[in-house]
């Protein structure tokens, strides 16, 4: 079982992060499909013959307002507050990365999808602490940068990891940035629960 500990700066945050946390669980479950809605237009060329300009300009105006199903997916279950965070990310990353980083979409992709992983438990310990736990049979399952990312952007900062391999802490080095204290013994403990 792979976790995340973490601090919690906002309790209300944690809930919104919850919303996130359920939506992963839902896009994880076999056969899952997302229900999307269509703006319908008339279905036979008499239909279409038969529209007034104003019923076509009124088409017309749904299909230029009309979303991409992940944008609004996105805007539903990440608040202003967390996509400013990861913008401010991606900015950071950009510099570090070059032409290969990515953008928001591609972060909320990733938690849709790429993210290689079953999320099994998110669990408050109380108000100020709380862990996410997750499960993968694939390594590297799409590397947990982006979903550290995340949970920062939602005030819950990472404290501690086992990651597959090790226990570490985080030295959080800047908003974007950390160094990890491999935790030895913790590591051997932890291993040792599951023989």
């Amino acid at each position: 079982m792979l976790y995340i500990k973490f601090d919690i700066k906002d309790p209300a945050k944690f809930t919104d992060f919850q919303k996130v946390f359920d939506h992963m669980l839902k896009t994880r479950q076999p056969g899952f499909e997302f229900e999307e809605e269509d703006i319908e237009g008339p279905s036979t060329e008499e239909e279409w013959n038969r529209m007034t300009d104003r019923e076509w300009e009124e088409l017309k105006k749904k299909w230029r307002e009309e979303v991409e199903p992940e944008v609004k997916r996105y805007r539903e279950l990440i608040p202003d507050y967390a996509n400013e965070f990861l913008e401010s990310y991606i900015g950071f990353d950009e510099k570090k990365a070059g032409v290969f980083a990515f953008d928001t979409l591609g972060i909320f992709n990733y938690l849709e999808f790429t993210f290689e992983v079953d999320m099994d438990k998110l669990e408050k310990f109380d108000e100020t602490s709380g862990v996410v736990e997750f499960s993968t049979g694939n390594f590297p399952f799409g590397g947990m940068e982006r979903f550290l990312m995340t949970l920062k952007a939602f005030d819950l900062i990472p404290t501690e990891c086992y990651n597959g391999f090790i226990v570490y802490e985080f030295d959080w080095k800047n908003d974007f940035y950390h160094e990890a204290i491999d935790l030895i013994e913790k590591t051997r403990e932890y291993k040792e629960k599951f023989r």
